[in-house]
């Protein structure tokens, strides 16, 4: 994780903000307005190749400043990648239309404003239930109950799509870490101990502190 970029590396990052910097607004009008937004989006993807094809970019409308959009990159926990995304943090330039952000955090009352209100209540919505708790490996299987909003969409987009709200919530750190595996189902009519996604952070913390040296499993029926 501490591993010293060489010039080469930091040389790119930087050419990337310059990019960025210089193409700043083609950007803003691809995501705000859809204008040549396939081709945009294309060239922000390979010139972000150029310092690593594993970082992935999020961009999306915040609630703190809604006149700007978040891009925010993330190394899905993978700790190799973490020196790149710090010196992305760390040579970011001033920019007009966005604020830069390095790493998926845990959504906590301190960040959520970084995300749109939408986004919030659409984690508010998806609920969950724990199918596995291993506390040798602190690893768990869960299941998410998608809304009908959600679940009427393509399968492998909502999945996809929710599947990236959980990482919203957690994290990226704690995700790579707890989550081992998630099913996905739409909500069913009784929704009786079922948790929201929301309070998934806080319930990880509480079974991260059981110590048992057999493998316990949870249920919520």
């Amino acid at each position: 994780m501490n591993k010293q970029l060489n010039p080469r590396q930091i040389k790119t990052i930087q050419n990337f903000w310059t990019w960025f910097q210089q193409n700043e607004q083609a950007i803003y009008h691809a995501y705000k307005l859809g204008i040549n937004s396939d081709e945009v989006i294309e060239n922000l993807h390979r010139n972000l190749n150029y310092v690593s094809k594993r970082i992935v970019i999020y961009i999306y409308m915040q609630n703190n400043q809604p006149n700007k959009f978040c891009v925010l990159f993330s190394a899905h926990g993978y700790r190799k990648l973490f020196p790149k995304i710090i010196a992305l943090g760390e040579k970011k330039p001033r920019l007009e239309y966005f604020t830069a952000h390095t790493f998926l955090k845990p959504l906590c009352a301190e960040n959520k404003n970084q995300f749109s209100d939408k986004l919030i209540e659409m984690i508010k919505s998806i609920l969950i239930k724990l199918e596995d708790y291993n506390t040798a490996s602190k690893k768990i299987i869960l299941t998410l109950y998608m809304p009908e909003n959600i679940s009427n969409e393509d399968k492998l987009y909502s999945k996809k799509y929710v599947k990236l709200l959980l990482r919203f919530t957690l994290g990226e750190i704690i995700f790579k870490k707890h989550i081992k595996e998630v099913y996905f189902k739409p909500i069913p009519r009784n929704t009786n101990g079922l948790l929201s996604l929301s309070e998934l952070p806080e319930f990880i913390d509480y079974l991260a502190k059981i110590n048992y040296s057999r493998k316990l499993k949870i249920f919520f029926e």
